[in-house]
C-alpha cells in the first residue's frame, strides 16, 4: 500500500513540476520578446502579493492547511510498515535471506497438521509473535497435551527456519463441537 501511495505521490509531484516549468518557460519567453502574459496573469498576482500582509487570514489558513498536509504525509511515511519478510540467519554476511510471512504461516499450519487429532484453523504471523489456532475433538485434558504437542512441532519448524529474531509462539487448541 505504501509503495503504491509513494509512487502515485511521486508521479503527481513530477507532473506538477513539469507543468510549472513549462508555464515558467513560456512566460519568460513571452516577457523576453515584449509580449503580454500568455498563460498566467502574473502581474496581477504580483500586485496582490505586494498588497497582502503576512497576518492576513487567507494566508494563515492556507499556511495551516499546507502544514497539516505536510504533517500527515510525514506521519504516513514514518509509520512503520507491515513487515512482509522475516530475516533468516545466513552463513554469508553479504547474503540477504528471508522468509515471507505467508510462507512462515503455511509452515506453521503444516506443523500443526502433523499432530494427530488436531486440525489447524488459523495462523497469524506478526512482527514479534506467531499465533497458531487449532481445534481438536477430544476432551479438555487431551487438548492440553495436544496443545503442547502442537507447540513442540511448531517450535521444531521455527528452529529449522533459523530466523534472525525468533518470534514468540502462541498456540491455542480449542474444542470442536
Amino acid at each position: 500500500m505504501r509503495k503504491i501511495v509513494n509512487r502515485l505521490l511521486g508521479i503527481v509531484v513530477a507532473l506538477a513540476l513539469i507543468a510549472v516549468s513549462v508555464v515558467a518557460i513560456i512566460e519568460v519567453v513571452a516577457a523576453a520578446v515584449g509580449a503580454r502574459p500568455v498563460l498566467v496573469d502574473w502581474p496581477s498576482a504580483l500586485d496582490w502579493a505586494r498588497r497582502t500582509r503576512w497576518d492576513d487570514t487567507a494566508l494563515k489558513a492556507t499556511g495551516l492547511l499546507l502544514a497539516l498536509v505536510g504533517i500527515a504525509l510525514l506521519l504516513f511515511e514514518l509509520w512503520p510498515s507491515r513487515i512482509r519478510r522475516l530475516p533468516v540467519d545466513s552463513p554469508d554476511a553479504n547474503m540477504d535471506a528471508a522468509v515471507t510471512r505467508r510462507g512462515l504461516a503455511q509452515d506453521m499450519t503444516a506443523a500443526a497438521g502433523e499432530v494427530d487429532g488436531v486440525t489447524p484453523e488459523r495462523v497469524k504471523v506478526g512482527r514479534n509473535r506467531i499465533r497458531v489456532l487449532a481445534s481438536a475433538r477430544d476432551s479438555l485434558p487431551e487438548r492440553v497435551t495436544l496443545q503442547e504437542d502442537v507447540a513442540a512441532s511448531a517450535g521444531r519448524h521455527l528452529d529449522r527456519m533459523r530466523l534472525s529474531r525468533r518470534p514468540r509462539l502462541n498456540v491455542t487448541v480449542a474444542g470442536r463441537s
